[in-house]
């Protein structure tokens, strides 16, 4: 746990006199009137992302259709993961009605969804609204953990925003996570390993998130250190016990893995070959350019996590270095690279480590906005058109 980045920079321990962010279980402290001017700033941002996001899905809706007549605009949100999602959320896992393969992707945010829809009948509509709440939960915390509101417009404008805001996992996730590091950052180990295990049912990348968490018990200056990186560890019941009900249901343990090989044709390889065989699919396939460009688009991520980890490891930002590196590892070492750019959304670090060089180094944001924020376009519309998974 640092209290500055290289440079000065600030780093990932909040300013001592920020507002405490207790996260979700604190949720009511979000609406009162003393919100900081960072906190409405955030929360301003994240309102206008939502007015870009319907202008994108309306043209997107008239654009890319050959008939004179438009897309239903509900029908453009809901594309591959997000009706994957939907179906788990309707039917459960092991229905007659249940996609297959679906085990393959966490319950946390289909249980979710499903809550919400008891309220919102309209199911698209109740996608938009579990995203649009965890956001306010993202954007605020994310700002304080990082001491600015900066640090949200890097997170916003990333190549691969759009799934923030859509009926994906990503925003759910970091509602959970971003809480769970600032309370470990202040000390509260117990907190941060419920809301890490929580996380841990939404997305696998709690696997990355709990690991980083013990590092930065092990090197931090607060209280036993063996302790509370044994808290941090208990996060890891998350998880397990998604694990453990795939287990039960279906006999093996390697449930999840098959389902992940079987609905993705993703399995372990060397580093070697991943990035060869992502290398092919880039630029020299028999595939279409739109095809060619998903590659092109996850080499890119992967290599933006590399040149991460390296820096975190050069600043001597350990828990950093382990969130990122763990991720890039796992990415790195499958059949070909996939899902790259959202697992880079949520490697938060990352966009805290921008906004804070951004401080110093004003080159660095007109050097990522001139690249990011018009890929943050492209990739929204390829997605809304039905062009592009993630």
């Amino acid at each position: 746990m640092l209290q500055r980045g290289i440079s000065g920079e600030a780093g990932l321990t909040p300013k001592p006199a920020a507002p405490a962010a207790g996260g979700l279980l604190d949720g009511a402290r979000w609406w009162r009137p003393d919100l900081s001017p960072d906190d409405r700033a955030a929360l301003g941002m994240w309102a206008a992302a939502h007015l870009a996001l319907f202008v994108l899905a309306w043209a997107a809706a008239w654009v890319y259709r050959a008939t004179p007549s438009h897309a239903p605009l509900t029908g453009v949100f809901e594309h591959w993961d997000a009706a994957l999602l939907r179906n788990i959320a309707q039917y459960g896992y092991f229905s007659p009605h249940s996609t297959a393969n679906n085990i393959a992707l966490f319950p946390g945010y289909p249980m979710t969804l499903a809550a919400v829809h008891l309220i919102l009948r309209n199911w698209v509509l109740a996608e938009l609204v579990v995203s649009g709440i965890a956001g306010c939960f993202v954007v605020v915390s994310l700002s304080r953990l990082a001491g600015g509101r900066r640090v949200v417009l890097y997170l916003l404008t990333a190549p691969a925003a759009i799934f923030l805001l859509v009926g994906y996992t990503e925003c759910l996730f970091l509602a959970f996570a971003i809480p769970a590091w600032h309370a470990a950052a202040r000390g509260r180990w117990w907190r941060a390993a419920l809301l890490a295990g929580l996380s841990g049912l939404v997305r696998p990348d709690a696997v990355f998130l709990i690991p980083a968490l013990a590092v930065m018990a092990l090197t931090g200056p607060r209280g036993p250190r063996l302790a509370n990186a044994a808290k941090a560890c208990c996060a890891l019941a998350g998880p397990a016990a998604y694990e453990i009900y795939l287990t039960v249901r279906t006999g093996t343990w390697e449930a999840w893995a098959k389902a992940y090989q079987a609905g993705w044709d993703l399995h372990l390889v060397t580093p070697v070959q991943a990035l060869k065989t992502t290398w092919w699919a880039a630029f020299r396939h028999p595939f279409s350019a739109a095809y060619a460009f998903e590659f092109q688009l996850e080499l890119a991520a992967l290599a933006a996590m590399v040149l991460a980890t390296l820096a975190f490891l050069w600043w001597h930002r350990w828990p950093e270095a382990v969130y990122c590196g763990l991720a890039a590892l796992a990415l790195g070492t499958q059949t070909w690279y996939q899902g790259c750019p959202r697992t880079l959304l949520v490697l938060f670090p990352v966009w805290i480590a921008l906004a804070g060089l951004d401080a110093r180094r004003t080159w660095v944001r007109y050097v990522y906005f001139s690249v990011s924020a018009p890929l943050a376009v492209v990739l929204g519309l390829l997605f809304l058109s039905y062009q592009w998974a993630g």
